[in-house]
């Protein structure tokens, strides 16, 4: 038996609220629904995302459900995140769990090795 999954990544990179940027989010969100809807992944996987951004692509997103916590820990909403997205009628979510890339890899906003911010992996176990 052969199964087929479709992963995307997609790093969100914050969003700069200035709509004059070119990066502005209001200006890239609807791209970003596009190609994912084109593409219709069965896990999607974001960096650096922001709770509102997070939260406008699981509004856009309806049939997805999503795993994922800030960098700084599971009570922050305000830093980044590394949230996976899954198809909910695909997929269910066994476990999941989050880690920082330091020393102290269960220490939430833990930061080592010349780290400017804390780093962290998001990871999910499905069928």
């Amino acid at each position: 038996m052969s199964v087929s999954i479709t992963v995307m990544t997609l790093n969100l990179h914050e969003g700069d609220l200035s709509v004059d940027s070119p990066n502005a989010w209001v200006k890239r969100r609807e791209i970003c629904i596009s190609v994912i809807t084109s593409y219709s992944p069965i896990i999607l996987c974001t960096q650096q995302g922001v709770k509102w951004q997070l939260e406008y692509l699981q509004q856009c997103l309806p049939g997805y459900a999503q795993f994922g916590i800030s960098r700084l820990g599971p009570e922050d909403i305000l830093d980044e995140h590394c949230t996976i997205f899954y198809d909910k009628e695909k997929v269910e979510l066994l476990e999941g769990g989050t880690f920082w890339l330091s020393e102290s890899p269960s220490v939430p906003g833990s930061m080592s090795w010349g780290s400017t911010v804390p780093s962290i992996a998001t990871w999910a176990i499905s069928f």
